[in-house]
């Protein structure tokens, strides 16, 4: 369950991975502008990535990401499966590591013995969630990885602080919009006895999303989800009901700009 968690994360904030790797925030920001995140999947083994942090230009590694949040005795082997098969379907000489992120360290497996040098050369380096510093300072990433460690009795309140923070750190809107929305999310998973309504009422969502900030990044955000769809070639009707989008609408964004747009949802589906 936590999988998607992560991945919309370095997603949205792609330089918290290389926060967590130990660079300073204006290192790591630099670095994710460099890198391309992508989950990808090797059909011929059935092997998926929790995440790729892809190399825009020559002599970067690549950075594979497992996140592990329960005992797995081959967790080493199965993020090396996925880095060898990556290289062997594309280029068998490019540099890598792989990162493999642990709730706790008693997740770590004890068989160490055939990694060990991978781990000794710095091809495989683990971390371990809960013992990432808890300062209120820390940039806003590396707070809501934290989040999703926090007991159910500190959660509501730590979304609530990182929700203030989101709305007074962050200057893009559709990347604050994004983050907002995970960190309820995270707090859904957390709570899972509470209903999304309940959730949003606690963390006062309700109120955020009424504001025009709120809807024009969102328009935004569906206008490009409708762009890149049909750059996939899916036709105007596909593309209304995987978003449930009013069909004239898509049939505009596809023809238009972003800017400006209001964006009605599908008859019949809720507002």
């Amino acid at each position: 369950m936590t999988d998607p968690l992560f991945y919309r994360l370095f997603a949205a904030s792609p330089e918290t991975f290389f926060l967590l790797l130990g660079m300073s925030l204006e290192s790591a920001r630099s670095m994710a502008a460099r890198y391309q995140f992508q989950a990808i999947e090797f059909k011929q083994t059935s092997h998926r990535t929790d995440g790729v942090f892809l190399p825009k230009e020559a002599g970067l590694p690549l950075y594979f990401l497992e996140v592990q949040f329960y005992a797995l005795a081959s967790v080493y082997a199965d993020v090396c499966v996925k880095a060898y098969g990556y290289l062997k379907q594309h280029d068998p000489a490019q540099r890598f590591c792989a990162v493999v992120l642990f709730a706790s360290r008693d997740l770590e497996p004890d068989g160490l013995v055939p990694y060990q040098p991978l781990l000794d050369a710095g091809l495989i380096r683990c971390f371990y969630l809960d013992e990432m510093p808890d300062n209120a300072d820390s940039p806003l990433g590396l707070s809501i990885l934290r989040l999703i460690q926090k007991p159910e009795d500190q959660a509501p309140r730590s979304a609530c602080e990182l929700i203030v923070r989101a709305e007074s750190e962050i200057r893009d809107e559709a990347l604050r919009v994004d983050l907002i929305e995970l960190i309820e999310t995270v707090v859904l998973y957390k709570l899972p006895r509470l209903t999304r309504e309940e959730i949003q009422a606690m963390l006062k969502i309700h109120d955020i999303r009424e504001s025009r900030v709120y809807q024009e990044a969102r328009e935004e955000g569906i206008a490009f989800a409708i762009a890149k769809l049909a750059a996939k070639g899916m036709s105007a009707e596909q593309i209304a009901a995987i978003l449930e989008l009013d069909l004239a609408f898509v049939n505009r964004a596809i023809a238009t700009p972003v800017e400006s747009m209001h964006v009605p949802k599908r008859r019949g589906t809720e507002s």
